[in-house]
């Protein structure tokens, strides 16, 4: 499976995935300030780096960093060359654009692909070995501590912040509520389904989910943030029965408008949904999501991204991938 990451997906999922795997081989061309936390390499590692003394002079790479990972028992290589970015762990590979620093992790547009493709793993390793040539020996490192100065404030960052840019948030899941069944006027629901009829061409398993949707009156904040593909789980209230539920996952086709009463329009989000889903009560998915997720378990939780790759996991198989209810 090869999956695209981002952001804060991005980097939940390398921590874990290095902190879970018996061994990681982990080549980034720059570990800055606090790498060695965003990184939690052990016993047993091994990073390639660049910790060329001009970099060091420049603070793209701490030697404090890399003598923290030395002391904890990881292999420390330097390259002066190196500008890849590559996480071997285990049987998973990540390739990506982020150096491992707290600029990288809280302010940089980052994107990276998480593969186990066997070919591609074996390819990295046999890439990696090769770059493995040149141990920071204590003298060496001794040299760069004397050397290294502290990075300058970015000029990147001082230019984001002139022209007002925000970072996107990727989320792996959004939950959805204050969702209420009701239905749309005669109009609006013929320029919806003409909507849907052309959103079908995106579904990817044709056979076995249909196009959803759900609107709103006003344009929510949230659809600046959420993206194609990210998974979608709604809560929606039964005015009828006063019950809410929770429906099965489903993911983001797009977003639209279309034209409402007084010149006003009403926002659609599509989702692929599946065929054979089921819901579960609110209280029941409450008493799951409650040691999970606690800001989850309310009367009437509100929309909310969730970044966390295994809370987002653990949440998505509370439903069969045909989004049955797990028994």
């Amino acid at each position: 499976m090869t999956y695209f990451l981002s952001n804060d997906s991005l980097w939940s999922e390398l921590y874990d995935r290095v902190k879970a795997s018996p061994r990681v081989k982990a080549a980034v061309a720059f570990l800055g300030n606090g790498g060695a936390d965003l990184l939690p390499l052990k016993k047993g590692d091994t990073l390639v780096v660049n910790l060329g003394l001009q970099t060091v002079r420049q603070g793209a790479t701490s030697p404090m960093e890399i003598q923290r990972l030395i002391r904890r028992g990881v292999m420390v290589f330097t390259r002066s060359n190196l500008h890849a970015k590559f996480f071997i762990c285990g049987k998973s590979l990540f390739v990506g654009s982020a150096n491992v620093s707290k600029n990288s992790q809280n302010a940089l547009e980052e994107a990276g692909t998480l593969t186990s493709e066997i070919a591609a793993i074996r390819r990295a390793t046999d890439f990696f070995e090769k770059l493995c040539t040149e141990p920071v020996r204590p003298e060496y490192l001794k040299l760069c501590l004397r050397a290294y100065r502290p990075p300058r404030f970015s000029q990147q960052k001082r230019l984001s912040r002139t022209l007002g840019q925000k970072r996107i948030i990727e989320a792996k899941l959004w939950f959805n509520g204050g969702l209420v069944y009701s239905e749309l006027s005669e109009k609006e629901k013929k320029r919806a389904d003409e909507i849907v009829e052309k959103a079908e061409k995106k579904l990817i398993k044709t056979k076995s989910t249909y196009v959803d949707y759900s609107y709103y009156s006003f344009k929510p904040r949230f659809f600046k943030q959420i993206r194609t593909g990210d998974w979608l789980v709604n809560c929606i209230l039964d005015k009828e029965t006063g019950r809410r539920e929770v429906c099965c996952p489903r993911q983001v086709l797009g977003q639209t408008s279309i034209p409402a009463k007084g010149g006003k329009r009403k926002y659609l989000l599509l989702s692929e949904a599946p065929d054979m889903e089921q819901v579960i009560p609110l209280s029941r998915f409450r008493q799951k999501v409650r040691k999970i997720l606690p800001r989850l378990d309310k009367e009437s939780p509100r929309t909310s991204p969730i970044f966390n790759t295994k809370a987002a996991d653990l949440i998505l198989s509370f439903w069969t991938p045909s989004g049955r209810v797990r028994s």
